[in-house]
């Protein structure tokens, strides 16, 4: 069994197709296969944000010990499966565009930026938790560490985020497991996150978090934290809306709206008795950014598993008249 927990950062965006002497990946075009590949062998701005990433994954290597190097570039496969599904339905500049809004996603997630370019934002870079164990579990969790500011509302933040990424027992259920029935079908938890907004007052982010303990498919679930750095705590939606319980019930019936128009345009069905409201109204389901609120849907929340994951995206202009007035939104 391998465990291992990276600080400072996780890995650098890069082809993956070959590896120099000190281990650093090095793309070589005259083996690119993949769609993805080629896109990024063939457009300069996208070579060159791949390289960036490459930069980032060189220094972030030399400072780590051999162990953690290797826990590293598993973190970056599992990025770039995740990168693949993204963007692998689609081709030509739209691929381009797609693998180019993933790798400089990654490069902010790295470097630890704030995604809106706030001034003075906390730097917020991730610490890696990597566990195996051949046939049996693969654990793999993300957490965010604030190298700056410090103080007491940095440690708050970073115990709440942990208290979601590792979930109440995570690590020693997933230990626990019996082998799994199918060779080479291996339990697996993991917690990513991404980082929707942060300046001096707020931090908004989603955790994704995918599991698989048997079953016919995997499962996954979002959970959002929208932190008061001011307060030093979690926020509620008692301190977001005016009035929750009139403001939930009427921001339910929109974003029912918005999702039957995606239905519509998509070809699915919500589920006959979707509750929206039961969503909207969980704290843990809204995050934010400089533009608006995204509201979170679960697969099975209010649509077949199939559906996947769904958003209900309003504008601040749209939640303007539920907002609290002396509330933490929309960010100053």
């Amino acid at each position: 069994m391998a465990s291992t927990t990276i600080g400072l950062g996780a890995a650098a965006a890069l082809i993956l197709l070959a590896f120099g002497a000190r281990g650093q990946p090095v793309p070589d075009c005259r083996q690119a296969k993949t769609a993805a590949d080629k896109a990024i062998c063939g457009n300069v701005e996208l070579a060159a944000a791949d390289k960036a990433m490459a930069d980032s994954y060189t220094v972030l290597r030399a400072k780590l010990p051999p162990e953690q190097q290797r826990a590293l570039l598993a973190d970056q496969r599992r990025w770039i499966t995740r990168r693949t599904a993204a963007c692998g339905d689609k081709s030509d500049d739209a691929l381009a565009q797609c693998l180019r809004a993933e790798t400089e996603a990654r490069r902010r997630f790295l470097a630890g930026e704030s995604a809106n370019g706030a001034r003075d934002a906390p730097r917020i870079v991730p610490i890696l938790f990597h566990e195996a164990r051949k046939g049996r579990y693969e654990i793999s969790i993300e957490t965010p560490q604030m190298l700056t500011p410090r103080g007491a509302a940095a440690t708050a933040f970073e115990q709440a985020a942990r208290a979601i990424a590792f979930g109440k027992n995570a690590v020693k259920e997933y230990r626990e497991m019996e082998r799994p029935m199918a060779k080479g079908a291996e339990n697996y938890y993991e917690a990513t996150y991404e980082l929707s907004y942060a300046d001096p007052k707020l931090i908004s982010l989603v955790f994704t978090i995918a599991t698989f303990s048997g079953g016919a498919h995997p499962n996954s679930a979002r959970i959002a934290l929208l932190f008061d750095l001011a307060a030093g705590r979690a926020l509620k939606l008692a301190d977001v809306l005016a009035d929750p319980k009139t403001a939930v019930a009427e921001i339910a019936a929109r974003c029912k709206t918005q999702l039957e128009e995606q239905a519509k345009k998509e070809d699915w069905e919500l589920f006959d008795n979707a509750d929206v409201a039961a969503v909207v109204g969980e704290d843990t389901n809204w995050a934010a950014d400089k533009e608006g609120v995204e509201i979170l849907f679960d697969p099975y929340s209010v649509a077949p598993y199939v559906v996947g994951p769904r958003e209900c995206r309003l504008s601040y202009a749209d939640v303007k008249q539920w907002l609290n007035p002396s509330g933490p939104l929309p960010p100053q």
